[in-house]
């Protein structure tokens, strides 16, 4: 692994689930002035991005860490990334990077990480509605398993991938930050990404919610 990635600028990483915020954590980044990259990186590839226009940025992560390289490597150019996560209508897997915040941290120890979380029967009613319901038929799809049993595999993952990311940092409590979406203060978020990242908190709102069941 290259040492330079620890020479690098600091650099944020959410690493909780999708449905919590994470485009609107996102667009806080953007509208307070920072690069960042959210998901498919549509708006950096639209931009012309060299990476992001020859190929799906979480591919590109994916690649680097299974090739043993600094996962963001190519993408060194974002300071803050959010949603990575692939899942494509035509794909026979589903790519997660967060979970790999262990290669994140090691590779990037000036980084600090987001845990961004919310009550857990609400995430899974809005995960159950997203895409109008495409994007849990897609898991029923992967997993052979039914509508209820996809939701239980959903719980269970949620628990077991909160109480690895809390194992993982228990040492290095500076370096993560627990963002309930609903309950924490945001004023918390931004002091916790001071100083080397300058949030406004009047750029922070709700973006792409998803209705309630």
């Amino acid at each position: 692994m290259s040492s330079d990635s620890s020479q690098m600028s600091p650099k944020i990483f959410q690493i909780g689930f999708n449905k919590t915020a994470t485009t609107a954590l996102f667009w806080l980044f953007i509208n307070s002035g920072h690069s960042a990259l959210h998901s498919n990186g549509r708006r950096s590839r639209r931009a012309g991005h060299p990476v992001i226009s020859r190929c799906h940025p979480q591919l590109t992560i994916h690649h680097n860490i299974c090739a043993g390289l600094p996962p963001v490597t190519g993408l060194e150019d974002f300071d803050a990334f959010f949603d990575m996560e692939y899942d494509r209508p035509n794909s026979p897997v589903k790519i997660e990077n967060f979970k790999f915040f262990d290669r994140f941290a090691i590779a990037y120890p000036n980084a600090r990480f987001i845990l961004n979380t919310r009550d857990k029967d609400g995430w899974l009613r809005s995960r159950q509605k997203h895409n109008d319901g495409r994007y849990i038929e897609r898991s029923m799809g992967r997993l052979g398993l039914s509508e209820d049993q996809v939701l239980d595999y959903w719980r269970d993952e949620y628990d077991r991938h909160h109480e690895a990311v809390r194992t993982f940092f228990e040492n290095e409590r500076d370096r993560l930050f627990e963002f309930e979406i609903k309950t924490t203060p945001i004023q918390e978020l931004i002091d916790f990404c001071a100083p080397e990242f300058s949030l406004n908190s009047e750029c922070w709102g709700h973006s792409r919610v998803t209705p309630a069941s």
